[in-house]
């Protein structure tokens, strides 16, 4: 970090710190802390959840805290459940809040399926069990693959191919692994 100084000896080695250390007063911001964070302080109204300005405020700090340590997918889908459930008045008291959110986020997977599956005139159903079994480092490996293609119906794509109905196939086949690898990457 500093140049060397004339005449200067060697520099002094750092010393270890011999021990269990401890950060006093810090705290790991991630989405299941942020989930009992908002859990924790939302009081129930006629048998609807609700929270207070104060407590919402705080609750959009550490959802931008955890977008900016590089979790902005869960930080996006946080603030949108916390908008469009809890701020608008949809989520029941008779459900934790952690349930409600895992509950809602299969909901919005679901329909990311369904309206890929109709862009290409797939099987949702197929595509949803093959969503479910991908696993990510093998992007090139989709999983019912031959039952996917099988399952395409060429009228019922809403995305009409331009061709017959192998270049749609060749064409879902390229990027069927990067839709997948990402639908995976913002639900999970």
């Amino acid at each position: 970090m500093f140049p060397p100084e004339v005449g200067g000896g060697e520099p002094e080695p750092v010393k270890l710190l011999v021990g269990k250390t401890k950060l006093s007063g810090t705290q790991v911001i991630d989405a299941a802390h942020i989930l009992s964070l908002i859990g924790s302080k939302l009081r129930s109204v006629e048998g609807i959840q609700t929270v207070d300005n104060e407590t919402l405020r705080i609750i959009y700090e550490q959802i931008q805290e955890l977008s900016n340590m590089g979790e902005d997918e869960q930080a996006r889908l946080l603030r949108e459940f916390v908008d469009t459930e809890l701020v608008a008045g949809k989520l029941s008291s008779s459900l934790n809040f952690d349930e409600s959110f895992e509950i809602w986020k299969k909901g919005r997977l679901h329909m990311a399926i369904v309206e890929f599956a109709n862009g290409w005139g797939l099987d949702s159903q197929i595509l949803e069990k093959s969503v479910s079994a991908f696993s990510g480092p093998q992007t090139a490996a989709i999983p019912y693959i031959d039952e996917l293609i099988a399952s395409v119906d060429i009228s019922k794509a809403t995305n009409q191919p331009i061709g017959n109905r192998l270049s749609h196939n060749m064409k879902l086949v390229k990027e069927l692994p990067i839709w997948i690898a990402g639908i995976k990457a913002r639900f999970n």
